[in-house]
């Protein structure tokens, strides 16, 4: 019974993977984001954290701004992959 428990368990985790990272970084994002919208997506990020991330300053993260933020690993580093 213990085996079956263990097995059905490591399905279980390994099934609820996928979802998993795809609430976070592999998530598809509708650009620009507000600041609202990008602090929800990433609550760890502080919002002196979100203005170097809009590097035009218009409020809103753009697809562009989005990639460079990852890129220099403000977001999205490979920890949190």
């Amino acid at each position: 019974m213990k085996k079956q428990f263990a097995i059905a368990a490591s399905v279980m985790a390994l099934a609820a993977t996928p979802l998993l990272a795809d609430m976070h970084e592999d998530a598809e994002h509708e650009f620009p984001l507000t600041m609202d919208e990008f602090m929800e997506a990433y609550p760890e990020v502080a919002p002196e954290q979100f203005m170097l991330i809009d590097t035009d300053g218009d409020g809103q993260v753009s697809e562009e701004e989005y990639d460079s933020a990852r890129e220099a690993g403000i977001i999205g580093g490979e920890d949190d992959i």
